[in-house]
């Protein structure tokens, strides 16, 4: 349980998908929506996420050393995604068709942005998750971090609607800069590693 919370923990906060790995721009775009939807949209990609994980960690336990792993890595998570991005779409609009009117919208962009590409890969690569738990654990603390994360930046936004903004610094540009700084602060407290 406690290996759990440590992979969980890592992925919410020192590994963050979008200040820490700078995935996923359809994201703030999204900052213009109320937070209900913001919450919606964080809440799909985790699911998807976490759907999509013992999937992935199949195809990497099943694929790993051998000599096409590296040219077909990213293309069988990228498959991954739009088999559950198909089921979800069919069985959401037969059989939840009020949920569906909710998100659908939101199902391709959750399926298919750069943060579930991305955690998936990030998975792929990290030797120190060996296990399915560990991978499921990471998964949930991304997709939780990538919502908190957005709902941070909204709370940012609203804020500087009402403050005195240069009128150079309104809007993505501050967004960016106020982006780079957290990203900045989480480096600086976990620190990089360099390859060697």
């Amino acid at each position: 349980m406690m290996e759990f919370l440590t992979v969980f923990a890592a992925a919410f906060a020192a590994e963050n998908l979008l200040f820490a790995r700078a995935f996923d721009a359809y994201g703030l775009r999204n900052l213009k929506e109320d937070p209900k939807k913001i919450l919606q949209f964080g809440a799909l990609t985790t699911l998807i996420l976490v759907i999509a994980c013992p999937f992935a960690y199949g195809v990497n336990r099943l694929l790993y050393g051998t000599a096409i792993y590296n040219y077909v890595n990213g293309l069988v998570h990228l498959l991954i995604l739009a088999a559950l991005y198909a089921g979800a779409y069919l069985l959401m609009k037969q059989y939840l068709p009020k949920i569906f009117e909710q998100i659908g919208k939101y199902l391709p962009f959750a399926a298919f942005n750069c943060a579930t590409l991305g955690s998936l890969l990030l998975t792929a690569k990290d030797v120190e998750i060996d296990s399915l738990s560990k991978a499921f654990a990471y998964h949930c603390g991304a997709g939780a971090g990538f919502t908190l994360a957005l709902l941070l930046l909204w709370s940012l936004r609203q804020r500087m609607n009402g403050a005195n903004v240069p009128k150079s610094f309104r809007g993505f540009p501050l967004e960016m800069i106020t982006v780079g700084l957290i990203a900045l602060a989480l480096v600086g407290l976990t620190g990089t590693q360099l390859p060697a």
